[in-house]
């Protein structure tokens, strides 16, 4: 698996537990607004096997989870590797994913590898390609969501999120309808739009428009908690 970066400890990334975070490189989607663009295409150096084993030993007692973010992590084919790795040592696993290949989330599912998953939702199914590119597959993450509301209904323990950034051009209609379209999720987390330091060319004037504020936001959030009672409100 090609690791491009580590976070030593985070609040953020596994919620109500310290963090560490690894960073894959490579990401089969274009998302136009994507703050890790740097991790999209392969590049050479990465930081080994061992030399993860040895960060993480050195944290047993420390920290509480491990969090393999990207990029796309499942799009690496040692990556359970690193969640037998992460467990064995005690670990909390939580994947971060965009859904895109649901045969292998329900391989990490089946092994008991996972304990948190926070699964990426771009935006209403019939909008996905144009905002996460047009290798993003709608079905495919639908997919996902199924795998991960069946899982939880056997496995108690278990925790998933369903995390969606407010791009511009998704507008409070578009939240609506993934209210809508998804069933009940464990845990609906918005986050608000920051512009990219990098992006295409060709995307510059999409990532320069207004995305929706926290007031707006606010305002609607109470029609989004009738239809997803879990979503995280914002304060």
């Amino acid at each position: 698996m090609i690791i491009s970066g580590i976070e030593g400890s985070s609040f953020l990334d596994y919620s109500g537990m310290l963090s560490c975070v690894l960073f894959t490189q490579g990401c089969n989607y274009d998302c136009f607004y994507c703050h890790n663009r740097a991790l999209i295409t392969y590049k050479k150096g990465n930081i080994g096997y061992q030399e993860i084993e040895s960060f993480l030993k050195k944290r047993e007692g420390f920290l509480q989870a491990v969090v393999i973010s990207g990029g796309e992590p499942t799009l690496h084919a040692s990556l359970p590797q690193y969640f037998v790795l992460a467990k064995k040592l005690g670990f909390l696993a939580k994947l971060d994913t965009n859904g895109s290949r649901p045969k292998v989330l329900l391989e990490l599912l089946n092994a008991g590898l996972l304990d948190y998953v926070a699964l990426d939702v771009k935006a209403p199914w019939a909008r996905y390609r144009e905002i996460a590119g047009k290798g993003a597959d709608p079905a495919n993450v639908q997919r996902c969501v199924s795998l991960l509301q069946e899982y939880q209904e056997t496995h108690l323990a278990f925790r998933w999120e369903v995390r969606t950034t407010l791009a511009p051009t998704l507008m409070e209609e578009d939240l609506l309808e993934i209210a809508t379209m998804l069933p009940e999720v464990n845990r609906w987390v918005l986050n608000f739009y920051r512009t990219p330091k990098e992006y295409k060319q060709k995307d510059g004037e999409r990532v320069g428009l207004p995305a929706l504020s926290e007031r707006e936001v606010i305002g609607l959030q109470e029609k989004l908690i009738l239809l997803q009672p879990n979503l995280k409100r914002v304060k």
